[in-house]
């Protein structure tokens, strides 16, 4: 056989499958542009018979199929389809409003996440069209996602994901399912160079232009826990639950081992100092008031850890980790107390859920 299938053919594609639905695939209907497919695939537990009185291991048994955790990667952008991602990791968005209407002017529309107390029967339908077959990964949940720069100052998302487990034979999704989905502009891709990072310490006034810092270096990682039993009657785990606490981290290099970025953070780390920080990326305008948004915010961060090697002559460049947490009251200019809230404003008005 000439050629082959290549990456440049694959496409993925994914729906928000209904509530309480784990294991029943939705048809996909959004593409989302992922780098790889996170390394997913159909892997049964092989089961084999040791017994006495064998010369060599007889015919084996297909058990329980482990639950797939892939890792999908991919550019961050402003209006794609990971808000919807977002909102089922995150479990709680409000209702979309109006950020800007004017006659004649494209409309703006904000969307804004929250954490939910738990997770219970939100998941999505995943579906790879790598042309001879489509890989189905019937039902997902998204617990988390990494966001950090990459190369070029080109931001990166990827996101952490349990399932159910992968088939190729589905009858709901096949390539012309994947092929009829909506996919979005190549374009709006958010930068290092449009983002601002600010912080001052809990207590203090509202950020302002005053409190953004120099970083060279930003990853934020949420991770949310979650069980994945197998249970008598089928082969695939039921639907993952909230199984520990939610880890909420940031890690920020400073470029210059200076004062604001050493003294002050050394210290914070030994009295527990508590501080609040946003992180905004703004793209171009959507209409002549309202720019494509990404915004993050922190009420209360603790240092968890610093560091500052020396590693020959070279700038010795501080690093801090933060820990999000749970803020007593709400600080200035930040009218809530979860460890962190995500703020999008874009083009797309549809609800999450």
């Amino acid at each position: 056989m000439a050629g082959g299938v290549t990456g440049r053919e694959v496409r993925i594609a994914f729906a928000k499958h209904g509530a309480n639905s784990w294991g029943v695939a939705a048809s996909v209907t959004k593409g989302m542009y992922f780098s790889s497919d996170g390394g997913l695939k159909f892997a049964p537990d092989i089961i084999e018979d040791d017994a006495f009185g064998q010369t060599f291991i007889q015919q084996s048994d297909i058990g329980n199929v482990q639950a797939p955790n892939p890792s999908l990667g991919a550019v961050a952008r402003y209006n794609d389809s990971s808000f919807i991602w977002e909102a089922v990791a995150m479990g709680s968005p409000s209702a979309v409003t109006i950020a800007t209407s004017a006659v004649g002017q494209v409309t703006s529309w904000t969307h804004q996440l929250d954490l939910a107390a738990n997770l219970n029967g939100l998941g999505l339908t995943l579906a790879i069209d790598k042309v001879l077959y489509v890989d189905e990964l019937t039902s997902a949940k998204v617990h988390g996602w990494t966001l950090e720069e990459g190369a070029g100052g080109l931001m990166r998302q990827t996101y952490y994901v349990t399932g159910s487990k992968a088939t190729n034979i589905s009858s709901v999704n096949i390539n012309s399912t994947v092929a009829g989905a909506i996919f979005p502009s190549l374009a709006n891709r958010i930068l290092m160079r449009q983002g601002v990072f600010r912080m001052n310490t809990n207590a203090a006034g509202g950020l302002a232009a005053g409190d953004a810092v120099h970083a060279e270096k930003i990853k934020f990682t949420y991770n949310r826990p979650m069980d994945s039993p197998h249970v008598y009657g089928q082969d695939y785990v039921i639907e993952p639950a909230d199984n520990g606490f939610p880890t909420f981290g940031l890690e920020v290099t400073y470029p210059r081992m200076t004062q604001t970025s050493a003294n002050s953070l050394r210290a914070g780390l030994e009295a527990a100092t508590g501080w609040k920080a946003d992180w905004t990326f703004l793209g171009s305008f959507i209409n002549s008031t309202d720019q494509y948004k990404l915004l993050y915010q922190f009420p209360y961060l603790q240092v968890t850890d610093f560091e500052a090697q020396v590693t020959g002559a070279n700038q010795v460049k501080p690093k801090a980790m933060f820990a999000a947490r749970l803020a007593t009251t709400s600080p200035t200019g930040m009218a809530f107390v979860n460890p962190f809230r995500l703020t999008r404003v874009l083009v797309n008005s549809t609800v999450s859920f």
